[in-house]
C-alpha cells in the first residue's frame, strides 16, 4: 500500500481535524474572515519544517510536528502552517511571516505557531512550557494591540497555558504530522471545524514536572524521580540507571483528572474539554436499571447555526473506588446538524463499576458490595451537567 498517496494524505489531514482541540474562541474569533485581511504568521514553526535539536543527551532527528525518536518519520511532503494558509486563504490581502513578532505590525490577524517538540521516549520533559508562545503573544500585544491573536500550539502532552488569557483564540494539536498546514488552514478559515477533546488535563500555570535527576521537591510537583525512572536500593547508587532500578507507583490510581478531582485542584483546562464552532446543550437525561446494568440516555441539542461534533461523556463513581471520585466509562462522538438533536445511550455493567481488591485478588463490583453507583454525564470531567446515584440488582 502506498501510504504517500493523495488519499492517504487526505485521511491524515482529516485525522488532524478530528483530534484538534479548540481551547479558546473569544467573541467567535474563529473561523477567521480572511478576505481582504492582512495576516501575520509568527514563530519559527509557522514556516520551518525541521526541528534542530539542542546539543544534549536527548537530541535526535525530528520535526516540530512529530517530535523525535520513534515518533519521527522522514518525509519530504510536510505542509507548514504558512504554506497551508497561503494555499487556502487566497483572498487575504497579504500573508507575511516572521520568526519574531515583527510581521504583526499593521496586521489584522496574527497567527502564532509554537511547538513543544524537543521530546521522545526514554526521557521526561523537564517543564510544561510551550516554547516561544508567551514571548510571541507579548510581542504582538505590545506591537499591535488591536490585532486578533490566534495561537496554534503543537504539543506531545500537557502544557501550561499562561498565554491563553492574552489571545483571542487557541487551537491545540497533539503531534499532528506532515499534513498540519493543510488541516490548520482549513480549520482557521472554517472549511473544517476542530472536533477533538483533551485526552489529558492541562495543569495550572507555573507547574513543573520533575523526573529523572535530581529528585524533585515541593508539593506542586506531581512526578518525582522515585516514580520514574525509579531508584536503586543500597549499596547501589540511588539515582543511577541499572539493573536494580525500581519504579515506585506511589500515585496509585490517581492519574490525570483523577488526581485533580480527588485533591480538589482546579486545572487550567480539564480532561475531556474542547470547544466547537457551534454550541451544544444536554437535556432529557434518563437513568434506569436493566437487570444488573445501568442504562443512561441523554439528548444533545445543537443550538448553533453550524453542524458540529459533540462528545458527551459518562463518568462512574462509587464508595469503594476511593481515593478516586469518578472514572470515565464511556463517550460518544456524535455529528449533530445545526438546530438538530442527537441521542446517546450508555450501558454501565457491573464490571464497569468495579475495583480491584488486592486482598481477594480479584475484581469486586459495587453491586456485590451493595454500594450505590453515581453516574454523571457532561462535556468534560469538570462540566458534569447531570448526576444520579442508584443501585441496580446484584449479579447472579
Amino acid at each position: 500500500t502506498d501510504v504517500t498517496s493523495d488519499d492517504h494524505r487526505a485521511v491524515a489531514a482529516a485525522t488532524i481535524v478530528d483530534g484538534a482541540v479548540l481551547l479558546k474562541n473569544r467573541d467567535n474569533t474563529l473561523p477567521l474572515e480572511a478576505k481582504g485581511k492582512k495576516i501575520a504568521m509568527l514563530g519559527t514553526y509557522c514556516k520551518q519544517k525541521v526541528f534542530v535539536a539542542p546539543d544534549h543527551v536527548t537530541a535526535s532527528l525530528g520535526t516540530p510536528f512529530m517530535g523525535q525518536g520513534s515518533g519521527y518519520v522522514p518525509t519530504t511532503r510536510t505542509v507548514s502552517p504558512l504554506e497551508g494558509m497561503q494555499a487556502v486563504a487566497k483572498d487575504a490581502a497579504s500573508i507575511e511571516w516572521s520568526g519574531d513578532a515583527a510581521a504583526a505590525e499593521g496586521a489584522d490577524i496574527a497567527i502564532i505557531c509554537a511547538s513543544a517538540c524537543d521530546v521522545h521516549e526514554g526521557w521526561d520533559r523537564m517543564n510544561y512550557s510551550l516554547p516561544e508562545a508567551r514571548a510571541l503573544v507579548k510581542g504582538v500585544r505590545k506591537l499591535n494591540p488591536d490585532a486578533k491573536v490566534v495561537l496554534v500550539g503543537i504539543t506531545p502532552g500537557a502544557v501550561t497555558t499562561e498565554w491563553a488569557t492574552h489571545v483571542d483564540a487557541a487551537l491545540l494539536l497533539f503531534m499532528p504530522g506532515e499534513q498540519v498546514g493543510t488541516a490548520v488552514a482549513r480549520m482557521l478559515t472554517g472549511e473544517e471545524a476542530p472536533a477533538g477533546r483533551l485526552p489529558i488535563t492541562m495543569p495550572p500555570d507555573g507547574w513543573k514536572p520533575i523526573g529523572g535527576y535530581p529528585a524533585g521537591k515541593g508539593s506542586d510537583h506531581l512526578f518525582l524521580s522515585a516514580q520514574y525512572p525509579g531508584t536503586q536500593p543500597p549499596p547501589h547508587k540511588k539515582y543511577k540507571w541499572g539493573e536494580h532500578l525500581i519504579a515506585n507507583f506511589t500515585e496509585s490510581v490517581l492519574i490525570g483528572y483523577r488526581w485533580y478531582d480527588a485533591n480538589d485542584v482546579e486545572p487550567a483546562f480539564p480532561f475531556g474539554f474542547g470547544l466547537t464552532y457551534t454550541e451544544f446543550a444536554l437535556k432529557a437525561f434518563k437513568v434506569k436499571c436493566m437487570d444488573s446494568n445501568i442504562v443512561v440516555s441523554v439528548t444533545i441539542e445543537n443550538k448553533g447555526k453550524r453542524d458540529g461534533k459533540a462528545v458527551p461523556q459518562l463518568y462512574v463513581g462509587f464508595k469503594s473506588l476511593e481515593p478516586a471520585i469518578r472514572q470515565l466509562k464511556g463517550f460518544q462522538k456524535l455529528s449533530v446538524p445545526a438546530g438538530g438533536e442527537a441521542h446517546a445511550v450508555f450501558v454501565v455493567t457491573p464490571e464497569d463499576a468495579s475495583y480491584y481488591d488486592e486482598g481477594k485478588k480479584r475484581w469486586v463490583s459495587a453491586a456485590e458490595k451493595g454500594e450505590d453507583v453515581t453516574v454523571s454525564v457532561g462535556m468534560s470531567s469538570r462540566d458534569l451537567v447531570f448526576k444520579k446515584s442508584l443501585s441496580c440488582a446484584s449479579e447472579e
